[in-house]
């Protein structure tokens, strides 16, 4: 039975852990700013927006495969090949499969702070980040290039986060179409730096930008920071079919966990936890007052040696030679069958051939014994000194068993 003080403890932690679940079910949601730029998630850095805005202009398709294995498998395949993300780095056999696409008159965009190496060196470009002297604080603003497409005021973003920059590009090969500049209280770019390209390549061209939160739905949702989100796909072929990727992805488009669905919602997410403290607490005090110490049990003794030495004692002390000769000549015979497994009912030839053989004596010590003990239940009085020669022979018998 459980203690008073158990009982006590048990409702004490039971009511911490409710109003643990109260509480924190009780806040509003906090507001996840997690990078994760996924079409799926409605977060601030999330992609929901920019994706299904694409999709009212361009004919887009999921890729959520590695893009070596879908080029691999869609060789044929035409269009523009679109990676946003924090980071996006191919390995050098995937970007050489990447590029031979984009030869063939595709088109790659990138929109990444930072982006594979490989491919810079490949493109003969450098990245930099911009840094703050004067203030702590990283807000971008940013622009185009080109006048069609290039707006009186800047657009802001107005959060910190890392600025990158193309620091050395080949002019004679490379278009500069958009440039950054950190926020310094006005929405004017003094010190422009490059963060949107375009190089040709073979027969089709790349596209790099270097502030992939253009795409995120927080930039996209803010004053009108959607048209430089517009403007920047302008530079991809409304005929294009963009192939959305989904797997250079910091955040996931897809669970396979069914405990995703309890942890995307914080209620029933407490409740799973409540449930597994619940359980160990169970487990805990439960299995503690069920398993109790098993107490050993010492086995009880075989008391037969004991015994007979006890009697064999007084037959000895009375000088009872005869009948201890008689007892000895039992337990041999049992010995004889239960341990050698031969039979005693009569004592022939071959039954003294078949001990000797089972307990590795010969054949004239094995007579010599049984004639020994025939010798003694034949006489009316045994001498002490004939159970000492008895008993020799017995032992030396069983000692070559």
């Amino acid at each position: 039975m459980l203690t008073k003080k158990t009982k006590i403890l048990i409702i004490a932690i039971i009511a911490i852990i409710g109003l643990i679940t109260f509480f924190e079910a009780s806040e509003p949601n906090s507001i996840s700013w997690f990078p994760s730029y996924s079409k799926t998630d409605k977060i601030p850095i999330g992609t929901f927006v920019a994706y299904n805005s694409m999709k009212d202009v361009y004919t887009v398709k999921d890729v959520n495969q590695p893009p070596y294995e879908f080029l691999l498998d869609n060789d044929s395949i035409a269009g523009t090949y679109v990676f946003i993300n924090g980071t996006v780095g191919f390995d050098d056999s995937e970007l050489d499969r990447i590029l031979n696409w984009v030869q063939k008159g595709n088109t790659l965009f990138v929109s990444a702070q930072s982006i594979s190496s490989n491919l810079l060196d490949t493109l003969l470009l450098e990245t930099d980040n911009l840094v703050s002297l004067n203030k702590i604080t990283t807000k971008p603003i940013v622009t185009l290039v080109n006048t069609n497409l290039k707006k009186p005021t800047p657009y802001l973003f107005d959060k910190d986060t890392k600025n990158s920059y193309f620091n050395e590009i080949d002019t004679l090969k490379t278009t500069a179409l958009g440039v950054v500049q950190l926020y310094n209280d006005t929405l004017e770019i003094k010190q422009p730096k490059i963060n949107y390209i375009q190089q040709d390549f073979g027969d089709g061209k790349v596209l790099l930008h270097t502030f992939p939160e253009a795409f995120s739905n927080y930039f996209t949702l803010t004053d009108k920071n959607y048209e430089y989100t517009q403007n920047l796909l302008t530079y991809i072929d409304r005929d294009d079919t963009i192939l959305w990727d989904n797997y250079y992805k910091s955040g996931k488009t897809f669970y396979t966990s069914p405990l995703y669905l309890l942890f995307k919602n914080r209620y029933l997410k407490w409740g799973y936890y409540t449930l597994l403290i619940g359980a160990l607490l169970f487990v805990i005090f439960e299995g503690k007052r069920k398993q109790r110490s098993i107490p050993v049990m010492e086995p009880l003794k075989n008391q037969t040696l004991a015994f007979t030495r006890t009697i064999s004692g007084m037959y000895f002390e009375k000088q009872q030679h005869k009948e201890i000769v008689e007892k000895q000549n039992l337990l041999f015979l049992d010995y004889i069958r239960n341990e050698l497994r031969v039979p005693t009912d009569s004592i022939d030839d071959q039954i003294l051939k078949d001990i000797a053989a089972r307990s590795n004596n010969n054949i004239d010590d094995t007579k010599k014994l049984f004639i020994y003990f025939n010798e003694l239940n034949t006489k009316g009085v045994v001498k002490k000194e004939e159970l000492l020669e008895l008993y020799q022979l017995i032992t030396k018998f069983k000692n070559k068993t």
